[in-house]
């Protein structure tokens, strides 16, 4: 079956006509709903047993046919002309919701799918049509040889022999017949010579493709008997070999043909191979890429009056948490309630989906690099290997937190399925979902084998295939969901509201990126303690050193604890002729030194930092020292930086050393792009005039400055910094 509209970059899905928030707004993709209260940090309630009668929260509520909006209900962001979906517990087909697309569209109107008893008599079970089994023509109650339908003979006659003549007839063509439907089963009765296919299968379909492949097999094909050999490969591994890469998970050799998880993974070949792969614009199956978590907390959430279709947003925030924890319909989710688990976006299609997803939800906003530097950071921390290891330890842990799982849908069917502690109840955001389509796409050359491989396509998306497919869990190429899928299995049969996948532009850039962004980072601040840091921002008011210590203060909160982070600061003549001087060097911040981590002793030294009133500023020898240590001790691993907090006075430096043009260029020489290095530089009290000097030093080095209005700003001032690794090292940079 080829995809549905929609499902190929460009065709229909999420538009971008969407008002975002601003950089500092609680809500990552869609404006804060209008008087949300905040009800605090809720906590579980001591007693959380499930004592409904379904087993599964009506969290998100059961759809009773027929009904409208009103009481009870509500209507998904994706659909404000569709049906409501009730709270009706005795609903007879109890969904869970999920958004879904506008009324009218063509995969809104399935009366005519083919697809609509997917399991005619049950998953597992025969149809009347099956061969093999049942009463047929040659079953012994048609046809019953020597049974006594014809009575008994006193006198044998010539033709008695017929009898048993026609029996042994019957006896032969009975053989002939079981030997002709082996032949037909192995080869197919092609007399051609033999070939073989090799399809290399995302591991998690390759059970249900292995049995639909048989249907191929002994294909003959131009003169040529065609068999499919199907194995289970991670897609990354086959991108590898095919894009010339090198080997990985022990795939060494290029397959005929290849079915990933994801098309982004053809698209991701394409985007530097584009004849490397051809592809065959057909999709064997789907499942989209939604939100889950144990059924407990789903009990929870929907006890204490959470949003039913809580949106990417509110999740994300949530599980990520940052401040304030993500705003809902009705109040927060504690952030300290949530871990978020990811697969890794490096090497999983459903990771690949989440942050291409991500991207695709930003792409109206002006401060989407931002917030996807904030996204990277915070994801980083909570990635894992595999879709399987998601679900390992799916219970409340020690820290009283819950897991919440981006996953593809497919898994918590084989997870629940799979007879769990606790089972999985799925979340469908309001937004929309990224779907894993499955493609079927050639990767040989062979003129024939190519051909063979468009044949093999067909047979693995027929609807007969299709049933195989749905039995592990996974949806039609059209998103009709298996019978399998009720509120009990904490799944939702609606068709859902696919966003559109990115092209091989995109999801290149997108991965690029996001290798940059979501490496640990490395970071030496650096801080003025020249005399002028004593003065009072404005009359009154706190110093311009007791803002920028608050400032550095609470950065210091804004990053993980395996970041690398040190202290200088700098006047003049601080270590004789020396500038500047270590206060803390560049480590770990969860190392432990004694009794105290890294951490607290570079709070410590924040708080013995102390302005020195005769002090100059020896700014510019600072700047290349700093930058010379940082290039020095680089670590390719890592994001390497230097925050240089000042009043932005400029250089004010008696006792001699470089000039700003000296500066430029050393700088310049220094900037190798195998070894980038941000400058980034934080300016309390400067003007135009000086925040423009400090920018020709921080361009050359792919960095910025900033003035900060308020201390809160110094979030948004790191993670845009951090955002700008992007294009890290190149001169000039305006990105």
């Amino acid at each position: 079956m080829t995809r549905p509209p929609g499902d190929l970059p460009g065709e229909g899905g999420y538009g971008s006509s969407s008002e975002y928030p601003s950089a500092d707004s609680s809500d990552w993709f869609s404006p804060r709903a209008a008087g949300g209260s905040s009800a605090g940090n809720p906590g579980l309630p001591a007693d959380r047993t499930v004592n409904d009668s379904n087993g599964q929260p009506e969290w998100f509520a059961s759809r009773a046919s027929g009904s409208s909006f009103g009481s009870g209900g509500f209507t998904g962001a994706s659909d404000p002309g569709g049906p409501s979906y009730s709270q009706n517990p005795a609903a007879s087909e109890p969904y869970l919701s999920a958004p879904v697309p506008p009324s009218g569209s063509s995969s809104a109107n399935s009366s005519t799918s083919s697809y609509d008893r997917p399991f005619p008599t049950g998953p597992g079970q025969s149809s009347s049509g099956n061969r093999g089994g049942g009463s047929g023509v040659y079953s012994s109650g048609d046809y019953a040889f020597n049974s006594g339908a014809y009575g008994t003979r006193k006198k044998r006659k010539k033709g008695a022999l017929i009898g048993p003549l026609a029996g042994a007839v019957g006896l032969a063509l009975l053989l002939g017949v079981a030997i002709y439907a082996f032949t037909q089963k192995s080869g197919g009765g092609c007399s051609g010579s033999s070939t073989t296919l090799t399809v290399a299968v995302a591991k998690d379909i390759a059970p249900a493709v292995t049995k639909s492949a048989e249907a191929f097999d002994g294909k003959e094909i131009d003169g040529a008997c065609y068999t499919a050999k199907i194995v289970g490969t991670d897609p990354g591994a086959v991108r590898t070999v095919l894009t010339g890469e090198g080997v990985s998970a022990g795939q060494t050799t290029k397959p005929d043909v290849w079915i990933p998880d994801s098309s982004l993974w053809s698209n991701l070949v394409q985007a530097t191979h584009e004849k490397a792969i051809t592809p065959t614009k057909v999709s064997i199956a789907s499942t989209p890429v939604v939100v889950a978590v144990p059924q407990t907390l789903a009990m929870y959430l929907q006890k204490n009056g959470f949003a039913e279709n809580p949106s990417w947003d509110n999740l994300l925030k949530a599980a990520g948490g940052l401040e304030g924890g993500a705003v809902t319909k009705n109040q927060l989710i504690d952030p300290k309630l949530l871990n978020m688990r990811v697969p890794d976006p490096v090497n999983t299609g459903a990771g690949m989906s989440s942050i291409s997803m991500l991207r695709t939800l930003l792409q109206s906003d002006k401060y989407a690099d931002t917030i996807f530097t904030g996204i990277a950071q915070t994801i980083r921390n909570h990635t894992v290997p595999s879709v399987d290891s998601l679900y390992q330890n799916f219970h409340q842990d020690s820290r009283k937190r819950f897991p919440l799982l981006i996953a593809p849908e497919q898994s918590v069917y084989a997870h629940n399925t799979g007879n769990p502690k606790e089972k999985a109840v799925t979340i469908y955001p309001s937004e929309g979902m990224v779907s894993l389509d499955y493609p079927v796409t050639v990767t040989t050359e062979d003129k024939a084998k190519a051909k063979a491989a468009q044949e093999l396509a067909n047979t693995l998306s027929s609807p007969d295939a299709v049933k195989n497919y749905q039995a592990l869990g996974f949806r039609s190429p059209d998103r009709k969901a298996p019978a399998t899928f009720t509120q009990s299995m904490g799944l939702s049969a609606q068709r859902i509201k696919v966003l559109p996948l990115s092209t091989p532009e995109e999801i290149y850039k997108i991965t690029q990126d996001w290798s940059k962004l979501s490496l640990a980072i490395r970071m030496l601040s650096v801080v003025d303690i020249s005399g002028t840091m004593a003065q009072p921002i404005t009359p009154g008011g706190p110093s311009r050193m007791q803002t920028i210590l608050t400032i550095a203060s609470k950065g210091l909160t804004q990053f993980p604890p395996d970041s690398q982070i040190g202290t200088w600061v700098f006047s003049d003549r601080l270590v004789g002729d020396q500038d500047w001087k270590e206060v803390v060097p560049v480590e770990q911040l969860n190392k432990r030194f004694g009794s105290a981590n890294h951490l607290r002793r570079i709070q410590q030294g924040l708080l013995g930092i102390k302005a020195i009133p005769t002090g100059n500023t020896g700014l510019y020898d600072t700047v290349l020292a700093s930058y010379q240590h940082m290039k020095k001790t680089h670590q390719p691993g890592r994001i390497n930086s230097i925050v240089l907090f000042t009043d932005g006075l400029g250089n004010d430096d008696p006792n001699g050393g470089i000039t700003l043009n000296q500066l430029l260029t050393q700088l310049k020489n220094e900037v190798d792009k195998r070894k980038p290095i941000q400058v980034i530089m934080v300016s309390i009290g400067s003007g135009p005039g000086q925040l423009k000097t400090m920018k020709r030093i921080t361009n050359l080095t792919g960095g910025e400055a900033y003035i900060p209005r308020t201390p809160e700003e110094i979030t948004q001032i790191f993670l845009k910094a951090l955002s700008r690794r992007m294009c890290a090292g190149q001169e000039g940079t305006t990105c």
